[in-house]
């Protein structure tokens, strides 16, 4: 007896001090808790933590690395993230930020590279901030890039040239990027896509019957909604009082999800909402699988699926920093080397995101982009395929 008992001491003994020898390093992450997102947060960040508690038990212990994720509740607002930004540096000394959308991008992309510190977002970029040589980085393309994977997808189904009709808000410079996108697109393809003349729109709109009239004399195959829910909601209800049915394509932000709290699915059959990262909805995600295992609140969901493939990126981005300067010597510089330096394949992202590359040309994956979507069918969301679409090559616009 006394033998085994010096044996589980030793045991102990030996794990006590693997944990106390484990590096330990941050993920700093901004959270929205007040703001326009704070009824999705709960779920985008339990899809980090979950991650995060998966990769610490089941890959940290194993290379003696350790992260904790500090979240902030930065209330979607730019003053607070300037405030914040400097304490984080001083006592976290993150080694990667997990941003949330603009304004991380507004404030911290020109500080980053003094910082050295790069920050990988789960929202989409946009063609302003498509600079060369940024420390700013997203798991998803523009958004205009993921339209115009499900567009393709839609031009080479209909088998004839696509007519796109937009409606946007021309006072938000990230919605009018997307339109511009898109545009570029039909003069880089003229023989596949039109686009109409964008209707410019209030952000939330009483109504857009007018608008959606001025479209529908254009003969659309699709409506492009990418600003807000308000805007997808008063598109719906436009066409059922002027009776015409065009499938909306909307994004993540104001997608299916969330306009369906607003309007019942009905009003939205056929409807899509496109983006880079896994549907939620596919079968068989071994990401979902990690998540249901080691969450400990939220829900799955487009939101949740975001922000789990975001912090997975992150954490295969510390295992090849680790393979490369050692488990004790990772720094923000040596993240952003290995982001760049290597290829991220599907199977390492548990099928959340594609296989991924990334360069110093763009803050967003290059090469072959990859996208998917979601489209309402019977009253209920669901992915389209299992598989990616391809996304034509664009140049910067």
């Amino acid at each position: 007896m006394g033998f085994k008992k010096s044996i589980v001491a030793a045991a102990l003994l030996a794990a006590s001090s693997l944990t106390a020898s484990a590096a330990d390093y941050v993920f700093s992450a901004s959270a929205d808790y007040s703001g326009p997102f704070a009824d999705v947060m709960p779920n985008a960040m339990s899809g980090i933590n979950a991650v995060a508690d998966w990769w610490n038990g089941e890959v940290g212990k194993k290379i003696g690395v350790n992260v904790r994720v500090k979240i902030y509740d930065m209330r979607y607002d730019s003053a607070q993230i300037a405030k914040t930004w400097p304490s984080i540096l001083s006592s976290d000394k993150p080694i990667m930020h997990l941003g949330f959308g603009s304004p991380d991008l507004v404030t911290l992309m020109k500080r980053l590279p003094g910082d050295k510190v790069p920050m990988l977002i789960g929202t989409a970029m946009v063609g302003l901030v498509w600079v060369p040589n940024g420390w700013h980085y997203s798991i998803r393309p523009t958004y205009s890039h993921e339209f115009a994977g499900l567009l393709s997808h839609l031009q080479e189904r209909k088998k004839s040239k696509l007519v796109i009709g937009p409606i946007s808000t021309q006072t938000q410079a990230g919605f009018v990027d997307q339109v511009n996108g898109v545009r570029k697109l039909a003069e880089t393809y003229p023989e596949r896509f039109q686009v109409l003349e964008t209707q410019w729109v209030d952000a939330s709109p009483v109504s857009l019957t007018a608008n959606v009239r001025a479209l529908a004399a254009g003969n659309p195959d699709v409506l492009l909604v990418g600003g807000t829910t308000a805007q997808v909601i008063a598109a719906a209800k436009a066409m059922g009082e002027l009776n015409i049915k065009v499938p909306i394509i909307a994004s993540t932000h104001n997608g299916l999800t969330e306009v369906a709290k607003g309007i019942d699915l009905s009003a939205l059959e056929g409807s899509y909402s496109a983006f880079s990262f896994a549907a939620p909805e596919q079968p068989g995600l071994p990401v979902e699988k990690v998540y249901k295992q080691h969450k400990k609140a939220g829900e799955w969901g487009l939101i949740t699926a975001q922000s789990a493939a975001q912090a997975l990126l992150a954490f295969r981005v510390l295992e090849k920093a680790v393979a490369k300067v050692g488990a004790d010597k990772v720094t923000g510089e040596a993240m952003r080397a290995a982001l760049l330096e290597n290829t991220f394949t599907e199977q390492e992202l548990l099928g959340s995101l594609p296989t991924l590359r990334f360069d110093e040309t763009a803050p967003f994956p290059v090469g072959e982009i990859k996208a998917t979507a979601e489209v309402v069918q019977g009253g209920k969301i669901k992915a389209i395929g299992e598989g990616w679409l391809s996304v034509p090559a664009l140049k910067k616009w």
